[in-house]
């Protein structure tokens, strides 16, 4: 009998192909081994549960193995759990309850929230370098064009803003006469300039070799002429030294208003028309003789 009892454990716990019987009566007459077999039967399906990886599987049976067993599932489940949390970018999730393997998920945590932050950290220094005309440091024309879109859109309806281009004028004679170097110093103190003389909410690009461009929004033709009329002033008053020497300059300056983005028209094109025709007038600036506003 003793056999019959080790041998139909044996089958239960340890054969892969065993299924479940129905009890022999000989080995039900033992007293308590049902109950026995019942709890054989349930850390089986249990260990087998937990190998599929179902963290769902409930299971009525009781004792010290299936209470393990269910310990270790509700810690999976939890962990899983956290590593969707880990997944969702919280990365302040630890585990204590593990052992050895709590201190290997910490610290893939810990070393995971580092990387994503150098990562981060990292994507914006490249983008703020895209974004910047490395001579002058202020935006490029790619920043400008991304900014300007997100401003204009903010912009309430029928609201009018101010594009205002502005151009260095014979700076090709400055590059003739002293030099590239030279040349750099000017765009630099004419992008200086610029940038002191616009509010903090505008927005000044170096749109393309000795041109720049500025975005005031929420601000009324007049209200344009008035500031690009004080640039073209400040500039006529620069005094910009480079290697002993006192380079003077004039620009012009080509002023259009832009009202609201029609529908249907995309913020590229819409800035793009803004655009034309301030240098539209920026060139009629250059015919009247330079060192000119015009709107």
């Amino acid at each position: 009998m003793a056999e019959e009892v080790v041998n139909y454990l044996l089958q239960v716990l340890s054969s892969s192909r065993h299924k479940v019987e129905t009890l022999p009566d000989k080995l039900r007459a033992i007293k308590n081994f049902e109950q026995l077999s019942a709890l054989a039967w349930g850390i089986r399906k249990m260990s087998l549960a937990l190998g599929k990886g179902d963290l769902d599987y409930s299971s009525e049976e009781r004792g010290i193995v299936i209470g393990g067993l269910k310990s270790l599932q509700s810690n999976l489940k939890h962990l899983t759990w956290q590593a969707k949390q880990i997944a969702k970018g919280d990365y302040s999730h630890r585990v204590d309850f593990m052992g050895e393997f709590s201190e290997a998920f910490n610290l893939m945590t810990r070393q995971l929230a580092s990387h994503i932050t150098t990562l981060v950290k990292t994507s914006k220094e490249y983008k703020d370098k895209s974004f910047q005309d490395p001579l002058t440091g202020i935006y490029n024309r790619m920043a400008f064009m991304h900014y300007a879109e997100e401003i204009l859109r903010e912009i309430e309806a029928g609201a009018s803003s101010i594009l205002i281009i502005a151009d260095i004028d014979k700076f090709k004679s400055v590059n003739d006469r002293y030099g590239h170097p030279c040349g750099d110093t000017v765009l630099k103190a004419f992008a200086a300039c610029l940038v002191d003389c616009i509010r903090p909410s505008d927005l000044c690009c170096r749109y393309g070799g000795e041109e720049f461009l500025m975005l005031l929004p929420r601000a009324s033709l007049a209200s344009g002429l008035v500031v690009a009329e004080r640039v073209r002033s400040m500039v006529e008053r620069m005094v910009v030294s480079f290697e002993n020497t006192n380079i003077l300059l004039t620009a012009s300056f080509g002023v259009s208003e832009i009202g609201g983005k029609a529908s249907g028209a995309s913020f590229a094109d819409f800035i793009a028309v803004g655009i034309s025709r301030a240098d539209a007038n920026l060139y009629k600036a250059k015919e009247l003789g330079r060192n000119q506003v015009v709107g």
